[in-house]
């Protein structure tokens, strides 16, 4: 099952974004990284969970710190989400803050929404918190180390094409 979403990320990743012949490899490898990454959210999110037997919708509590559980779920949750914060401005141009918060909020919002449908999980609003606050350090973290990135990229590609024209 995770094998076709992948598939279908990638697809859409691959004729949507890589239409130009400039760095088509480039984009190609972050494509396959980002639906991986995807397909790994799907995994540990969805497809792997136990069917409960009621709907459990938890509000939010800041007192989420008061067991080890507790405390590994929010760090895990956090830790979902970095790469996606990561990611989405390397796969595109010209992502914002405000596209990151959007888009883990919708994201986190569905998986939430379907696990409260299907009854595969909590509907957690601490979830939602921590998912978007974990796109966010990502989406730090990107912008961190951007200039770095670009130029050791900007030589890697460029040795990339010299030896390709050889």
């Amino acid at each position: 099952m995770e094998i076709i979403f992948g598939f279908i990320f990638f697809g859409g990743y691959f004729y949507f974004v890589i239409r130009k012949e400039e760095h088509r490899i480039k984009y190609c490898v972050l494509g396959i990284l980002y639906s991986i990454y995807l397909v790994g959210i799907l995994h540990f999110t969805l497809l792997h969970r136990v069917i409960l037997d009621t709907r459990h919708i938890k509000f939010f509590s800041l007192n989420t710190g008061a067991s080890i559980y507790d405390m590994s779920e929010t760090f895990y949750n956090i830790l979902l989400f970095i790469p996606m914060g990561f990611l989405t401005p390397l796969c595109f141009k010209n992502i914002k803050l405000k596209r990151i918060l959007f888009q883990c909020l919708c994201i986190s919002f569905g998986i939430e929404i379907i696990q409260l449908i299907f009854q595969i999980g909590f509907f957690d609003i601490n979830d939602l918190v921590n998912n978007v606050l974990g796109g966010i350090i990502g989406y730090l973290l990107f912008r961190l180390i951007e200039k770095e990135l670009k130029k050791y990229g900007k030589i890697f590609w460029d040795r990339w094409s010299q030896r390709k024209s050889q």
